[in-house]
């Protein structure tokens, strides 16, 4: 889960209300206190609410539960007197330009704003693969801007900096740099230019000096770039209402020039009788309209109307949540399940217990790593991928546990390990249950694993075969396959698959299907 940091008073003036009043209601919006150091407070947020990545979002929401200011959030759109002439950007197509000005920032503000811009640039903007953003201040700017390519050779001022240098150099002396120039082409990287040929930020990598946001800035450029329109959209969403939080003017000018801002509120058929149902609780009419006011959603004409940085937003049952979440679960009806059998263990669960317990004995530690994995797991099996990751650490369900185990390994730093993991897999679209195990040592051959095995199917009366199999990963001629009352394999690492993957100890792993 996302964890920001925002200062207890900055949260009170949003708000409205005394800080120990506003941790009575962060359960209400399925947010948990981390930590509580003294002025500051770090909170845990849930994911797919980014408008709460900082401090003006999360205000905005509890506003709404303690009534202090409920219903749809309402902009007005204009069109800016800033100008955007936007060239095609292979890596980079998409562009849009907002400008909210009448803002009042200090230091605080600032710092929530920063934290934001980085929070969706490391989720919904994949690492700033696939959006990137950036603010500016606009009494700093000559427009009309330019998105176009530079040479690597011009200079600019970097984030940070007193004086400029070549962007190659950028390139090699910013932790920026370093990380994102490879997203581009380095050699005519994109950027942002000013009619006075300032360049205002290189694409997605580090913006510059002589634009930068202060506490004299009172009116804020917005960039969303990306190679995702609705991403860019989304986003242009999200920063446009968390700065609206901190100034006097609800209007917000929409630049003209690149991919122009979509303003759009999601509109969802939703009847009282269905939530209800699903509540397991009555209310009126008005009690209804009332919840999803203060939830900040609209209704109109059996229509919940859900502002646009609520991207979450796609079904009746998220507006029955809404609903629920405004309540409070705890106060939800309480009902007996329509249930008559006697709840018991099932056999796969008592059998990987006993099998834990056995290899705990033999001097095995236990190891429990997520489902979800990265894409190395690719070496070993075919996985599944997740078509919208919350990081690419976390793009892929896993197929085996065999390179989780390496990796959790190379962290130990001992002359010998003995690892297990007991888990679910996916192959093939079905969920196995698995046991794998791995030990790593000076001299591990095939036939440390397979007296494993054997003693594992002794000592829990299985009858297993040992014959002979094959695997890409491992080394040639020296993996076993199990079959009898479990089947799996066991195997010796190929040196090179262990070298991809950080470790350089000998290593034989077994792999046994439980369920």
């Amino acid at each position: 889960m996302p964890v920001i940091d925002v200062a207890k008073f900055d949260l009170e003036r949003l708000v409205g209300l005394r800080f120990e009043e506003i941790v009575k209601l962060l359960e209400y919006v399925k947010c948990e206190i981390e930590e509580d150091v003294g002025e500051r407070v770090r909170l845990e947020v849930t994911h797919d609410r980014p408008d709460h990545f900082s401090a003006e979002g999360l205000a905005r929401t509890l506003k709404g539960v303690a009534g202090v200011e409920t219903g749809l959030p309402v902009v007005s759109l204009t069109t800016s007197s800033v100008k955007l002439v936007a060239d095609y950007i292979e890596e980079r197509p998409y562009i849009s330009m907002a400008v909210v000005r009448d803002v009042a920032l200090d230091d605080e503000a600032i710092r929530q704003l920063i934290q934001l811009q980085e929070k969706l640039h490391e989720t919904y903007g994949r690492g700033r693969r696939k959006i990137a953003i950036g603010f500016y201040d606009v009494s700093k700017i000559k427009p009309p801007i330019r998105y176009t390519r530079v040479s690597r050779d011009d200079e600019y001022t970097p984030l940070g900096f007193t004086s400029p240098i070549p962007i190659r150099e950028m390139y090699e002396k910013t932790e920026q740099g370093r990380k994102y120039s490879q997203l581009i082409n380095r050699e005519n990287p994109p950027a942002l230019v000013d009619a006075a040929g300032q360049i205002m930020v290189v694409v997605p990598v580090l913006g510059s000096e002589c634009c930068k946001i202060t506490e004299k800035t009172r009116a804020v450029l917005i960039d969303v770039t990306g190679t995702d329109l609705q991403a860019v959209s989304n986003a242009m969403s999200v920063l446009i209402y968390a700065l609206i939080e901190r100034g006097r003017s609800k209007e917000v000018e929409i630049v003209e020039g690149g991919n122009t801002y979509v303003h759009r509120y999601t509109r969802i058929k939703v009847s009282k009788e269905d939530v209800e149902n699903l509540l397991g609780m009555r209310m009126r009419q008005e009690e209804f309209e009332r919840y999803l006011g203060k939830a900040r959603l609209g209704y109109e004409a059996g229509e919940a109307v859900a502002p646009p940085y609520r991207i979450n937003m796609l079904s009746w049952v998220d507006v029955a949540e809404e609903v629920a979440i405004v309540l409070g679960y705890n106060n939800l009806p309480l009902e007996t399940p329509p249930i008559f059998t006697a709840g018991r263990r099932h056999k796969t669960e008592i059998f990987t217990e006993e099998l834990r317990k056995t290899l705990l004995a033999m001097g095995f530690a236990e190891v429990n790593n997520y489902v979800l994995t990265s894409g190395v797991v690719t070496t070993f099996c075919k996985p599944a991928t997740v078509l919208n990751p919350i990081s690419e650490l976390y793009d892929t369900v896993r197929c085996s546990i065999i390179p989780q185990l390496i990796a959790t390994a190379a962290l130990t730093r001992r002359k010998e390990v003995k690892l297990f993991e007991v888990g679910d897999v996916v192959r093939e679209g079905r969920t196995r249950r698995t046991l794998t195990l791995l030990i790593s040592r000076e001299g591990a051959t095939l036939t440390d694993g397979l007296s494993v095995v054997k003693t594992l199917c002794r000592l829990h009366g299985l009858t297993c075969e040992i014959g002979p199999t094959a695997a890409e990963w491992a080394l040639p001629n020296r993996s076993a396959a199990v079959r009898g009352d479990v089947e799996g394999y066991v195997a010796e690492v190929n040196p090179q698959i262990l070298i991809s993957l950080g470790y350089t100890v000998p290593t034989v792993v077994a792999e046994l299907f439980v369920d």
